[in-house]
């Protein structure tokens, strides 16, 4: 990536569509956005404007104004006429303020707004934009753009698009759920796309020189967790099927298409909610990936109930050298009762062992800082953890409460939080407390943040500190009442295990020297590397 230029947009005189910009904020993978550009260029040749506001984990948290001025620039340079800007619940409250910014100065300019936090809160959003996209957004951006300047009776009864008309909404039918294995494939050139973070602009698409990339093989998710937004979703989209899977030879036309701009690219990490579930997509899967790329390996997440005695062993023949699993607690009554999560400790354990007999490297996900849990549950939790055979890796990530999701709604009814503190207009938690491993973190919404224990559960995975002690140290009253202790000493066996990870990787080429320093740079986390 370069400078920027900012050129005049190459625009036909003909043109029949508005000159479009979509925006990500906080997410520069943005798989969105950058379908919705892909898909109207293979339908009809439209062009549209991608821009990458900040970084997930930013430096700048949230943003500058030097940063925000430099949005409204490239807004104002490359003639914006619709907007369409993509949002999570947990960037609603950043979403606010650059929106407002854009319509001080560009007032002119029509806002789409789409997203998880679109289709979920419709209305709240339309505090924001002119347009809200209440479902996938394939078929209703393209017809959107194809009719824009035919005027508002024309566009006004598109599905999938809410209007807002004498200060009433239309609410439109939601489109059908689009056929993924139409989907074409995502463009990962550098044209038209801009990255702003650092206080600067950069020209072209911020993804094209990791070592990394990330690809879809499927749409929705065939689990209900109570913490999660799949938990809702597809209440709201109810039209057509909502977990679908793309082809094989789909995918792997994918892969093929990002190697050709990706000139690192030394692994794939399957962005998938869950991956494997489909036994005969799998089998076809692994046949079929390690014939066309026998040296590139790839990550994935999956559940252990989904995993077949033999998949393990099949996905590491094909390439795997990475599994991640969604324990989310160690606490098996705790899993089941308030998670929804229906995997035995031994299942758990079980799964473990297949990805250790072949070598996979393998990482924990769990949730911390819940109110349910009491020192009781923790206390099993912590024997579980323990019990796992090592080496494993373990990633914790502070409960956030999304929008109508169950867990959300028993919490308001409980009394931990009230609905002002739903992520949304009032909270971005999902941003800010992403990092467990904070000390100057005292409170989490209304209850305390659990310090000892997260300090104490990060270093479960760490095979150079005896089990023996970690279970003795969860004893020591002082250290609870002092939990600045524990806490120093899980930062420290952090350090020492993420440098051993990174150094593996960067041995493998699994990640640059450069990727190294950056997470060098910041070591307030208490998870392992995802990648």
């Amino acid at each position: 990536m370069t400078a920027t230029v900012i050129e005049e947009p190459k625009v036909s005189v003909s043109q029949k569509y508005p000159v479009t910009t979509l925006i990500s904020i906080f997410d520069p993978d943005c798989i969105g956005n950058r379908t919705l550009a892909s898909f109207v260029n293979a339908k009809k040749g439209m062009s549209v404007n991608q821009i990458y506001f900040k970084d997930l984990f930013p430096e700048k948290f949230p943003y500058t104004e030097k940063e925000l001025d430099l949005l409204i620039n490239l807004l104002k340079d490359l003639k914006t006429e619709l907007l369409g800007l993509s949002m999570r619940s947990s960037s609603y409250t950043t979403a606010r303020n650059v929106i407002a910014r854009v319509r001080e100065e560009m007032p002119e300019i029509k806002i789409l707004i789409g997203g998880t936090h679109a289709i979920i809160c419709p209305e709240e959003c339309f505090e924001l934009g002119d347009m809200v996209c209440i479902g996938e957004g394939e078929y209703p951006f393209l017809n959107l753009m194809a009719n824009y300047y035919q005027g508002f009776e024309k566009i006004k009864n598109i599905e999938g698009i809410w209007f807002t008309e004498n200060g009433q909404i239309i609410k439109n039918e939601q489109s059908q759920n689009a056929d993924i294995n139409e989907i074409p494939v995502i463009d990962h050139s550098d044209q038209n796309k801009w990255f702003i973070e650092n206080d600067e602009v950069i020209a072209g698409d911020p993804l094209v020189d990791r070592a990394v990339g990330e690809i879809f093989s499927a749409r929705g998710c065939p689990y209900r967790c109570t913490f999660c937004l799949n938990n809702v979703l597809e209440d709201f989209m109810n039209k057509g099927d909502f977990v679908r899977m793309r082809s094989v030879d789909l995918v792997i036309q994918d892969i093929y298409n990002m190697k050709k701009y990706y000139k690192n690219l030394n692994k794939i990490v399957f962005a998938d909610e869950v991956f494997g579930w489909n036994v005969k997509w799998t089998n076809e899967f692994c046949d079929k990936y390690p014939k066309h790329f026998p040296d590139l390996p790839f990550a994935a997440l999956f559940s252990p109930s989904a995993l077949k005695d033999d998949t393990v062993s099949k996905f590491a023949k094909a390439g795997l050298v990475h599994g991640r699993i969604g324990v989310q607690s160690g606490h098996q009554g705790q899993r089941l009762k308030l998670y929804d999560r229906h995997e035995s400790d031994a299942e758990i354990i079980k799964v473990v062992r297949q990805f250790q007999k072949h070598n996979i490297r393998f990482t924990f996900d769990i949730i911390v800082n819940n109110p349910y849990e009491t020192d009781e549950v923790l206390e099993e939790s912590l024997k579980f953890f323990l019990e796992i055979p090592r080496p494993y890796e373990m990633n914790m990530h502070s409960l956030v409460y999304f929008p109508k999701t169950n867990l959300t709604e028993k919490a308001i009814a409980d009394g931990w939080i009230t609905p002002e503190m739903v992520e949304g207009p009032g909270q971005d938690e999902a941003l800010r407390i992403n990092h467990v491993l904070v000390k100057n973190k005292k409170r989490l919404y209304t209850y305390p943040d659990k310090l000892f224990w997260n300090s104490i559960f990060s270093m479960t995975s760490k095979s150079f500190i005896p089990p023996q002690i970690i279970t003795a140290l969860s004893k020591v009253g002082f250290l609870k009442k002092n939990p600045e202790i524990i806490y120093y000493l899980a930062k420290l066996a952090n350090m020492i295990n993420i440098g051993s990870i990174g150094s593996k990787m960067l041995v493998k080429r699994e990640i640059r020297l450069s990727d190294a320093f950056q997470v060098a740079k910041n070591f307030s986390f208490a998870s392992s590397v995802n990648k």
